[in-house]
């Protein structure tokens, strides 16, 4: 009997391939995420900071200037925070998209697998099946070759 051979061994292979392209991009992009949001927790912490600051100076006394200019500074830093919440926002949207995929792949292959697996054993059985035969048919043949 010819040796086991899945006719759709190159689309699991495939599929292998693109769950490991899908895990690779989930990574990349919870990395960013990471980077991000410690960017975020950053700029929080530096406003609060400023704020401090504005109370300190606020109480020992400052120009009406240096008020107007710590105001433009801080509008600079809470428009930042708003763009990196945004941008947090755009790539969790974009990492839940890209779990969905890799969802729907990993299902894919494991489907094939579970047929290669169906489809080995059953070849494995069919072997069995030609190997007793072919016993069967030695041992016929001796017993009739002895009379």
């Amino acid at each position: 009997m010819k040796k086991f051979e899945f006719n759709l061994q190159p689309v699991l292979n495939l599929k292998e391939q693109s769950e490991k392209i899908e895990k690779e991009r989930l990574s990349k992009i919870m990395a960013e995420i990471n980077y991000q949001k410690e960017s975020l927790h950053r700029l929080n912490f530096h406003l609060n900071e400023i704020f401090e600051k504005a109370k300190e100076q606020i109480e020992e006394g400052t120009t009406v200037t240096k008020i107007a200019e710590l105001e433009v500074y801080v509008k600079k830093i809470q428009k930042m925070i708003e763009e990196k919440k945004s941008l947090i926002s755009k790539l969790e949207k974009e990492a839940e998209i890209v779990r969905e995929n890799l969802l729907k792949v990993s299902k894919e292959k494991k489907a094939l697998e579970n047929l290669k697996e169906k489809r080995f054993s059953e070849y494995q059985y069919l072997l069995s099946i030609e190997q007793n035969k072919f016993i069967d048919e030695q041992v016929s043949f001796k017993v009739a070759k002895s009379y």
